[in-house]
C-alpha cells in the first residue's frame, strides 16, 4: 500500500512539472493588482510608464484589463499571451526592479503571477494573429472536483463544437491554472467589442438540436447534468473585463 501511494504521488508530480515544461503548449501569465484607495491615478500613470520602457515586443507585450463587476471590481488584470517554456528562461529582473522601486508603491494588493495552459479543445474562433485585444472579455472561473476532470473537459469541448457549428461570433478561449493556484481551476475568457447582439447566423435547428445531432440523442441533457456534478459547490464566478488601453502595450496613445 504505502509503495502504491508513494507510486501514486510520484506520478501526480511528474504530470504537474511537466505539464509546465511542454514545448509544444502555449502558457499566459497573469497578474492581479488592486491600487490603494487615492492612488489609481498614480498607479495607472506609472504601469503606463513601465510598459512604454519595458514591454515594447511582441515577447514581451502585457494587456492590461480592469475588473467591472462583483466584490473585485476596480481591480487591473495584467495579461502576458502566447509564451513558451523558454520565455520563462529569460532574465526579466531589471523589469522586475523598476517594478518594485516605481509602481509596487501605489498597490495595495497584489495577487502574484499566475501561469495558465490555453488548452485547444473547449476553445474557438482564438486567432493568434489578431493584432488588437477585444474590448471587453467575460471571464467565468470554474473550480472542478479532482475526479470529475474529464467531465468538465468532455462538456467544455463539446460545446465549443456547437458553437462553431452554429456559428457563433466572438472569441472563447479555455485556460487551465498550472501554477499560482488551484491546479483544477480553469477559465473560460470570452471576449467581445459591444454589449450590443448582432444578428449573427441564423440557425434551422435550436442549440439542443444541434448538440444531440453531433453526440447522440439525450447528449446534452447528460453532459449538462455531469457538468454540474464536476463543480465544487462554489463552483462557478462570473466578471466582465474592460480594456486599459493606456496600460497596454502599443496602445499608449
Amino acid at each position: 500500500m504505502k509503495k502504491l501511494f508513494l507510486l501514486t504521488l510520484s506520478l501526480l508530480i511528474s504530470t504537474t512539472i511537466f505539464s509546465q515544461r511542454n514545448n509544444n503548449s502555449e502558457y499566459w501569465n497573469t497578474w492581479e493588482y488592486t491600487a490603494k484607495e487615492g492612488k489609481v491615478t498614480d498607479f495607472e500613470a506609472a504601469a503606463a510608464k513601465k510598459t512604454a520602457m519595458f514591454n515594447t515586443t511582441d515577447e514581451t507585450a502585457i494587456i492590461t484589463y480592469r475588473i467591472t463587476t462583483g466584490s473585485n471590481s476596480g481591480t487591473y488584470v495584467r495579461v502576458e499571451s502566447q509564451k513558451s517554456p523558454e520565455d520563462y528562461d529569460l532574465d526579466r529582473s531589471a523589469e522586475g526592479k523598476y517594478w518594485n522601486e516605481n509602481v509596487a508603491k501605489f498597490i495595495a494588493k497584489n495577487g502574484g503571477q499566475v501561469r495558465w495552459q490555453r488548452l485547444n479543445n473547449g476553445s474557438y474562433n482564438y486567432n493568434p494573429e489578431t493584432s488588437s485585444p477585444a474590448k471587453f472579455v467575460q471571464r467565468t472561473t470554474f473550480d472542478v472536483k479532482a475526479d470529475k476532470i474529464l467531465h468538465f473537459r468532455r462538456f467544455m469541448n463539446r460545446l465549443a463544437k456547437v458553437n462553431e457549428k452554429r456559428g457563433r461570433t466572438g472569441s472563447r478561449i479555455l485556460f487551465r491554472l498550472i501554477s499560482g493556484g488551484n491546479r483544477n481551476q480553469f477559465v473560460v475568457a470570452s471576449t467581445f467589442d459591444t454589449y450590443k447582439r448582432g444578428e449573427g447566423q441564423k440557425n434551422e435547428n435550436t442549440f439542443r438540436e444541434d448538440y444531440d445531432e453531433l453526440f447522440g440523442w439525450g447528449s446534452l441533457e447528460e453532459d449538462s447534468q455531469n457538468f454540474d456534478a464536476s463543480l465544487e459547490y462554489w463552483g462557478e464566478r462570473v466578471e466582465t473585463l474592460v480594456l486599459v488601453p493606456e496600460m497596454s502595450t502599443g496602445m499608449m496613445n
